[in-house]
């Protein structure tokens, strides 16, 4: 009855962290798409700028530093390609017109280029007037730093779960420790090798650990399946996307380290003399 008590709360404790890892690393890798995206610098051109203003700005842009490469597309290829992105493909479908600008594709090689980039664009005759980028810099950089803040949460939940589940672990084994007193003293007495003594506890909370794995996999998968596609639906400025990858990831870290953090404390737990 102890082990089951102890095998469902550590179960519990290991299904809160796995989900809520889940929802955080599909959220970072949806901020990832985005830092990456922030990588092409948009340069919003007007639809009166000549020929001439166009390519004045492309060759000031590409001589710039930090600067990879620089391509034009134009109001239909723009337009295309808001079809194919959910977020604008409702408005390219319901418009007649073309609402979609012609840009220079400025492809950098940080956001951190693009403060320096923003200050051309706005400066050129050629861009429009009233949203000369795609995006401010300050955007960039707070985009940027919201992502290492959850990459940090995601490794803190992770440990504090794990950790929550050891000290959970340490409780069991030092029952069953207080309960085998005098059989473990008696090992002891007649010189058993305190590394064979130790092998029950060591097969016991690893037995709990993967127990507590299993229970937090299914609750994983089952909320990866069901809850997950419901919530990218009804939130789609998320864009959580397919949890398959991330399911089995998390799954697996899940067991590896409860398994080694459980071994641990049966190792550190303290053997009567």
């Amino acid at each position: 009855m102890a082990w089951v008590a102890t095998a469902l709360a550590v179960g519990a404790v290991l299904t809160v962290a796995a989900n809520t890892e889940l929802f955080l690393v599909l959220g970072e890798r949806s901020l990832n798409q985005q830092l990456r995206s922030a990588s092409e610098f948009q340069v919003y051109l007007a639809d009166d700028a000549s020929k001439s203003q166009v390519q004045g700005l492309e060759q000031e842009l590409s001589s710039q530093t930090g600067v990879k490469s620089v391509t034009y597309r134009s109001k239909q290829e723009a337009l295309a390609l808001a079809r194919q992105d959910p977020s604008l493909a409702k408005m390219a479908q319901s418009t007649n017109s073309n609402p979609f600008p012609a840009s220079l594709v400025v492809n950098l090689r940080s956001p951190s280029v693009a403060p320096h980039i923003s200050r051309l664009a706005a400066a050129s005759k050629a861009t429009d007037r009233n949203v000369p980028a795609s995006y401010t810099p300050s955007q960039a950089n707070r985009l940027s730093a919201f992502l290492s803040l959850a990459r940090a949460v995601v490794v803190g939940i992770g440990v504090a779960g794990i950790l929550l589940a050891s000290l959970i672990a340490l409780v069991l084994l030092r029952s069953e420790i207080r309960s085998r007193r005098a059989e473990l003293r008696i090992l002891t007495l007649v010189g058993t090798p305190r590394f064979i003594i130790r092998l029950p506890l060591l097969a016991e909370a690893c037995s709990v650990a993967i127990a507590g794995s299993i229970v937090a996999a299914l609750v994983l998968a089952y909320v990866g399946s069901r809850v997950v596609p419901p919530v990218d639906n009804y939130l789609p400025f998320l864009q959580l996307g397919n949890a398959a990858t991330s399911l089995s990831v998390i799954s697996l870290a899940t067991l590896a380290t409860s398994v080694v953090a459980l071994g641990l404390c049966s190792v550190f737990v303290r053997l009567p003399r």
